[in-house]
C-alpha cells in the first residue's frame, strides 16, 4: 500500500525546470488565499548505498538502505498528510558499492526514481564516470539534477544537461529548488572529467536564481548545496557552505548541504541549514509554514538515524535493491582474508589501513615511493572475513595507478602539501616524514628519509607511486603534472590492493610502523 500511495503522489506532482517549457502562470505577484506548509526529506552522499549494513559505530544493529529510506519517508507522509513531502538529495548519490558502480549508477537513480525523489543536487563525485555517463543517468531520472553555478569554460553558459533550478508541485504547495556543487570539484573529482567546466561562486547562483524562482509564484525556496560544513560540541557550524548562505543576500527558506558527510543542524538568515551524515545512514526533516499574509516560517523537526529495526522498510524497494545485489553477490561474496581486529579509516596522521593501500601501490609499481590520499579511502575495515564488496568499499573509483621519476624538491613540496592544519592529509610509503604541526603551512616539513634512512635529496631522483587522480592535480598535488617519465600503467588501485592482501598471512596485520614523525613538542 505505501508504495500505491507513493506513486499517487508522483502523479500528482508537476513539476518545472528552468529552461524546460513553459513558465506556469502563477506569479509572486497573486496574493496567497491560504496558509500552506510542506515537509523536506533530505538525505546527501548517499554512495550508492542501497543496502542496510552494519557499521562501526551501530553496535550490530543494520543502518540505511533504500528500503528503509522510503520506509520513513512514508512515515513522515503519515504522520503529517496536510503538508506534502518533498524527498531531495545534497548530490553524490551513485558512487561508492558494487551495486551501483558495476551498472554506472544506473541501479541507484532507478531505486531513487521508485522512491519518489524530487530533486537533487550534482555531486563532485557525479562526475567520476565522466559526462556522457552523467548525462546518461540524468536523463534516466524521473527527478532534475541541479547545478547552478556549473558553467562551461568555452561558452561561459551553462552545459545543455545542466538546470539550475527546478519548481515541484505537489497537492497545490509548490516549492522551488536551487542546487549548487561545491566550487571545489576540480580538485575533490578527476580533473581531467572537469577540465572543461567552472564552477562558480555559489552565493552568487543563489542571488541570480533565487529571483527567477520567486517570479514563478512559489510558496517556499530551498536551497541544495552539495557543500558543506563541521558543527563543533557547542553547536558552532563553520565551513563553506555556512560561508556561502551567509554571503547570499537573496532570502531563502530551508537549505540542505552535503559533501562534509557530517551533521550539520544551524541556522543562517533564519533559515535552518540540514546535513544529515551519509551512506544513507540518516535523513533530515524540515517543516516549512506560509500563512496567508505569505510570511514564511521554517524549522527542522529532526535528523535521525536510519536504523531498519525502527520503522518497516519498503519491500518493494527492498525486492528491488536485493535483485540488483544479486546480480553481483558471486563477485561480492569472495573472501580476500580476514582481520583479527578492525581497522579504522585513517585519521589526520598516519594509519594501518593508510599504510597498507600505500603499501600495495609501491610493491605492485616497484617505485621507492607511493603516496595514498585520504580522500580515496571510504571505509574502515571490520574484524572477522574481508570480502572483496568490502574491498570495493574501501576503494570505489577504479583509479589507475601512475608511476613517474620525481625530484626530490617535489616529493618534499607533495609531503609538505600534505601536511594540513589539523593533520595529514595522505599516506606513505617508502618514506618516513619529519615534521612540526605548530609551524605555519608550506614550512612544517622538517625532514624527509627513505626507510632505509637515506636522506631525501633535493637534487636527487626519485621513482614514486600515486593514483591518476593525485598524478593529474586532485587534491592540489600540482607537482605530480610535471614529472618525468609519467606512465600510467592501466593497474586498478583495488586490483593491486586485492593481490597484495592475498599474498600476506591471515588473518591479516596491517604495517605498524610510524611513517608521520612529529618532532618533539610539535
Amino acid at each position: 500500500m505505501r508504495n500505491h500511495r507513493r506513486r499517487a503522489v508522483r502523479w500528482r506532482t508537476i513539476l518545472l525546470i528552468a529552461g524546460w517549457g513553459p513558465a506556469l502562470s502563477c506569479t509572486s505577484s497573486t496574493p496567497p488565499r491560504e496558509p500552506v506548509c510542506a515537509q523536506i526529506f533530505s538525505t546527501n552522499d548517499t554512495h550508492g548505498r542501497l543496502l542496510a549494513a552494519k557499521q562501526s559505530w551501530s553496535k550490530g544493529r543494520r543502518v540505511g538502505g533504500s528500503a528503509a529510506i522510503a520506509g520513513y519517508a512514508g512515515r513522515a507522509a503519515l504522520r503529517t498528510p496536510e503538508c506534502p513531502v518533498f524527498i531531495v538529495s545534497g548530490g553524490d548519490i551513485m558512487q561508492g558499492t558494487l551495486v551501483s558502480n558495476l551498472t554506472d549508477g544506473a541501479s541507484t537513480v532507478e531505486t531513487f526514481n521508485a522512491i519518489g525523489y524530487d530533486a537533487a543536487a550534482i555531486g563532485n563525485h557525479e562526475f567520476d564516470w565522466g559526462i556522457d555517463v552523467l548525462r546518461q543517468r540524468i536523463r534516466q531520472a524521473d527527478f532534475p539534477w541541479l547545478g547552478a553555478n556549473i558553467y562551461e569554460k568555452a561558452t561561459g553558459e551553462h552545459p545543455s544537461w545542466d538546470r539550475p533550478w527546478a519548481i515541484v508541485e505537489k497537492d497545490g504547495v509548490r516549492v522551488g529548488f536551487v542546487g549548487m556543487t561545491t566550487i571545489s570539484t576540480p580538485t575533490t573529482s578527476l580533473p581531467a572529467n572537469v577540465a572543461d567546466l567552472e564552477f562558480r561562486s555559489i552565493a552568487e547562483a543563489l542571488d541570480r536564481y533565487i529571483p527567477e524562482v520567486r517570479a514563478e509564484g512559489v510558496d517556499f525556496v530551498v536551497a541544495l548545496m552539495h557543500e558543506g560544513a563541521f558543527c563543533d560540541s557547542a553547536g558552532a557550524c563553520r565551513g563553506e557552505a555556512i560561508d556561502a548562505l551567509e554571503a547570499t543576500t537573496e532570502s531563502f527558506d530551508y537549505a540542505v548541504t552535503g559533501h562534509t558527510h557530517s551533521r550539520v543542524e544551524d541556522t543562517v538568515h533564519s533559515a535552518p541549514v540540514v546535513q544529515s551524515w551519509s551512506n544513507s545512514t540518516a535523513f533530515g526533516l524540515g517543516r516549512l509554514d506560509r500563512d496567508t499574509a505569505g510570511v514564511v516560517t521554517a524549522r527542522l523537526m529532526e535528523i535521525t538515524q536510519t536504523y531498519v529495526d525502527e520503522i518497516d522498510p519498503d519491500p518493494e524497494i527492498a525486492a528491488m535493491v536485493e535483485g540488483f545485489r544479486s546480480e553481483v553477490a558471486g563477485v561480492a561474496d569472495r573472501e580476500i582474508t580476514t582481520l583479527a581486529a578492525p581497522l579504522p579509516k585513517p585519521p589526520r596522521s598516519g594509519s594501518g589501513l593508510g599504510r597498507l593501500i600505500a603499501d600495495a601501490q609501491r610493491a605492485k609499481t616497484g617505485t621507492q615511493i607511493a603516496m595514498m590520499n585520504n580522500g580515496g579511502i571510504r571505509r574502515p575495515l571490520p574484524a572477522g572475513p574481508i570480502t572483496y564488496e568490502t574491498l570495493f568499499e574501501l576503494q570505489p573509483f577504479d583509479n589507475h595507478l601512475v608511476t613517474m621519476r620525481l625530484s626530490g624538491a617535489d616529493v618534499r613540496a607533495a609531503i609538505e602539501h600534505a601536511i594540513r592544519e589539523h593533520g595529514v592529509d595522505a599516506q606513505l610509503s617508502g618514506v618516513r616524514a619529519h615534521y612540526d604541526p605548530t609551524a605555519p603551512r608550506g614550512s612544517r616539513l622538517v625532514a624527509v628519509e627513505l626507510a632505509d634512512g637515506t636522506p631525501v635529496s633535493p637534487t636527487g631522483m626519485y621513482s614514486v607511486t600515486v593514483n591518476d587522480f593525485m598524478a593529474t592535480g586532485g587534491g592540489g598535488y600540482t607537482m605530480f603534472r610535471d614529472a618525468a617519465d609519467i606512465v600510467d600503467t592501466g593497474i586498478v588501485d583495488l586490483d593491486a590492493l586485492v593481490e597484495y592482501i592475498q599474498r600476506q598471512p591471515a588473518p591479516l596485520v596491517p604495517p605498524r610502523d610510524p611513517r608521520w614523525l612529529p618532532i618533539e613538542g610539535g
